[in-house]
């Protein structure tokens, strides 16, 4: 007999539902009461303030995502977050349809599938530069009209690069690799540290990247290459801790997965325990709860690889 099962796997609370449930696990607030707007406030607030301190934690797979940084001539420093260089989570690739003359503000493309009015678009001139404007319209399936006309005159087969909205700010850059456009081949960049890229004689030599060097900084994040781009058509490819969203309204939903609804609201009702004075058997009974419930999701929420040792094939087979 087929058993009668949902066949739904959507459950979830947003923040108000959990900053209640908190307070009636904390023994605080009966079930059939409403959550009040003093304790809503003071909720979100030791919420949010725990989900911050979290993001050290760093185990957070499902805020480990893919960002693009695209690269300027002669630029070994690049800002990335909100307000800084080229850098996103997603984009469209073209190339030019028919040569452009210097200060064109209409381009020909191959395909304008995936672009839109204010995007950020990345043209490749024949001077070796990136010309960097905004879409003003998308005229038709291979054209479309840019803010500022090109610096200079831009070839068949150029690249084109739009996107519609930077990246936030990352807490770090876990791998990254250079991205060879033409030949479609990823080279793996080696991280360094502060020191020695800054104990590095000459910063500005022009050659492919190899390494990076990461400062996390404040609204922007920080990255230094060594080895100034000979090419713009290339782009660096970064695997990063991004941050967790903050909650700021009633119905957020949270950005993390369900095994951590419970861990969220057992951390949440220990601390409103601990603020609220709770007696201290209940406050110790929480802390367990919290701190059990939270190793649970950080054991689950790591990524599940097996390591692999290869021996030296020049020490087998010496003589």
């Amino acid at each position: 007999r087929k058993m009668a099962t949902s066949s739904s796997y959507d459950f979830s609370r947003n923040r108000d539902q959990l900053i209640k449930d908190a307070f009636v696990e904390a023994g605080i607030l009966d079930p059939n009461d409403t959550l009040g707007s003093d304790e809503g406030e003071f909720g979100a607030v030791q919420l949010n303030r725990m989900i911050k301190w979290w993001q050290a934690d760093g185990k957070r797979l499902w805020a480990v995502r893919k960002s693009y940084l695209f690269l300027e001539k002669d630029t070994n420093t690049y800002s990335l977050g909100p307000s800084g260089d080229h850098w996103t989570e997603s984009f469209v690739s073209t190339q030019i349809k028919t040569a452009a003359s210097s200060s064109a503000t209409s381009i020909d493309i191959d395909s304008s599938t995936g672009m839109t009015a204010a995007d950020y678009i990345l043209i490749e001139l024949d001077d070796g530069t990136l010309h960097t404007t905004t879409i003003s319209s998308v005229t038709d399936s291979d054209t479309v009209a840019i803010a500022s006309g090109v610096a200079d005159a831009a070839a068949v087969d150029n690249y084109v690069y739009t996107y519609t909205s930077k990246a936030q700010r990352p807490l770090r850059i876990n791998s990254a690799v250079l991205h060879d456009k033409s030949a479609d081949i990823d080279t793996q960049m080696f991280k360094i540290a502060r020191e020695e890229y800054w104990n590095r004689p000459t910063k500005s030599t022009d050659s492919r990247p190899a390494e990076y060097y990461f400062d996390p900084q404040l609204t922007n994040s920080k990255v230094s290459i060594f080895g100034e781009p000979d090419t713009v058509q290339d782009y660096i490819i970064a695997i990063c801790d991004f941050p967790i969203d903050d909650m700021d309204a009633a119905a957020n939903d949270f950005s993390f997965p369900q095994e951590w609804i419970e861990p969220l609201t057992y951390n949440l009702a220990y601390r409103l325990a601990v603020a609220y004075r709770a007696p201290q058997e209940k406050i110790a009974f929480l802390r367990s709860l919290a701190n059990e419930t939270k190793y649970v999701a950080d054991s689950w929420d790591e990524e599940k690889a097996p390591l692999q040792m290869r021996p030296d094939a020049g020490w087998l087979y010496a003589s």
